[in-house]
């Protein structure tokens, strides 16, 4: 059964719930993108100093990928409760874990000071944030699409996704800010400082967010009793192709989007010789081109439709796959600055900007949040979290094997173009239009289950 459409929702709550889900957002992917910089840069040499550099970093990025295994476990959470309970109040919940568990990292001694009990303690707030991010990304995103006025949804819905640039930005710009210190301060409590600043995002954010209202879509479905009692259950019972689908899509924009914001820093110090303020000053340019890119590409498929969008995206991403690595090898400043920003918008803003549209399409109100968060979850443990370890270790540590990469980010493209595939082939509304390729996943009429959001002829159509 299709949602009722909400033509005449009111455009500042709209607004309100797109700023309210890019603020909290913003924070929460600079306090999870703060310590992918830092594992990339110092906290081999401050969590794991009697290991080889190489071997450091390797357990560094290890630590990040433990993330990605929690992820899955605070999607579950917090999707059930944001189904069961609503979007709002979960939202608030993962913010505040997400900014304790970055300022606790903030105030961590190092190995050096308490041994093993480090990196152990180091892991258990890394999994927080884990857990945080599982159920942040999804109750952000619905709740901007859930309130986006008719025919703007991938507009709206761009505004979670629009906080991954900025807060990677804020990341970067931070650490960058602290690596000119000299390496005496900046591995004593120079590193420190970053983590500590989620304790002040942490009270911004809850501002923000405490004055945001539930959603429209899900406050209709619990007035009328319409709330599922096992919505987790339900999505793997009667949504599970929706699920595979949301997974396999995120795969080449993951797979990249890791190569470039922590693997690139990696392998810019280490075997192109630059310094660290360098290699993040060329991914903080790049984030900031990225910024921009994003509401562009969802503004235009509101216009022209969703898929081709990604598609554009996938396919730029599987012909620039060997020239991008080939581009990096040179060590050219200027090239390589380039060559990182355009990977960006090719490959990542196209895709990023309407995905979170595309995925929540595939779930109905009663279990989306659930979905969508499951969707995203476990796309990120299975190709964001092992992209920086494995490059780190089939590239070496004279940065010459990258043949590997090609390899990897060719073999994600072609999962998520084949994902793309069969959103297109599922069933959908005998009058949704006969393109393939129409605006379904962009407009304002709420998903079925499995079908996607609805085109607007179908809504011009019924009123004829």
């Amino acid at each position: 059964m299709i949602a009722e459409t909400h033509p005449s929702r009111p455009v500042a709550t709209a607004r309100r719930a797109a700023l309210a889900s890019l603020v909290g957002t913003t924070i929460e992917w600079f306090d999870f993108f703060i310590y992918s910089t830092a594992s990339a840069l110092v906290f081999g040499h401050l969590f794991f100093p009697h290991a080889n550099p190489h071997v450091g970093r390797l357990a560094s990025f290890a630590t990040l990928a433990v993330a990605f295994a929690a992820r899955p476990i605070g999607a579950a959470i917090f999707g059930h409760l944001g189904d069961r309970l609503g979007r709002r109040a979960t939202l608030i919940t993962t913010l505040g874990i997400m900014g304790g568990a970055t300022g606790l990292i903030g105030c961590l001694p190092t190995y050096d000071s308490i041994g093993m009990w480090a990196p152990v303690l180091l892991v258990i707030l890394r999994l927080l944030q884990g857990i945080a991010v599982g159920g942040e990304w999804g109750g952000a995103v619905l709740m901007s699409v859930e309130n986006a006025p008719a025919g703007r949804r991938s507009l709206y819905g761009s505004a979670p996704q629009v906080g991954s640039p900025i807060g990677l930005l804020l990341s970067t710009g931070a650490m960058s800010a602290v690596a000119t210190l000299d390496e005496s301060s900046l591995m004593s409590w120079g590193w420190r400082i970053p983590f500590l600043t989620g304790f002040l995002l942490l009270l911004i954010g809850l501002l923000i967010r405490l004055g945001v209202e539930e959603s429209v879509e899900f406050s209709k479905a619990k007035d009328a009793g319409e709330t599922a009692r096992t919505p987790l259950l339900e999505v793997f019972a009667r949504a599970w192709k929706g699920l595979l689908t949301g997974i396999g899509l995120q795969a080449s924009v993951n797979v990249v989007f890791y190569l470039i914001a922590v693997f690139f820093l990696s392998y810019a110090t280490n075997a192109l010789g630059y310094h660290r303020d360098t290699a993040l000053l060329i991914v903080s340019f790049a984030a900031a081109v990225d910024l921009f890119a994003l509401p562009l590409f969802a503004h235009l498929s509101d216009r022209i439709g969703a898929h081709r969008i990604f598609f554009s995206g996938a396919a730029f991403t599987l012909v620039a796959g060997y020239p991008f690595f080939q581009l990096l090898d040179t060590g050219n400043l200027v090239v390589v600055t380039a060559t990182i920003t355009v990977m960006m918008i090719g490959a990542h803003a196209t895709t990023y900007a309407v995905i979170s549209s595309m995925i929540a399409g595939l779930f109905d109100t009663q279990v989306r949040y659930s979905g969508t968060a499951l969707s995203n979850a476990l796309g990120g443990l299975v190709f964001s979290a092992p992209t920086p370890l494995i490059a780190e270790a089939v590239v070496g540590e004279d940065g010459t094997r990258w043949w590997p990469l090609v390899l990897m980010t060719g073999v994600a493209t072609l999962i998520s173009l084949l994902s793309l595939l069969g959103l297109r082939s599922r069933p959908r509304p005998a009058d949704a239009g006969s393109d393939p390729w129409a605006a379904d996943t962009a407009n304002d009429a709420s998903p079925s289950a499995g079908h996607g959001w609805r085109h607007t002829s179908t809504r011009k159509a019924q009123r004829s």
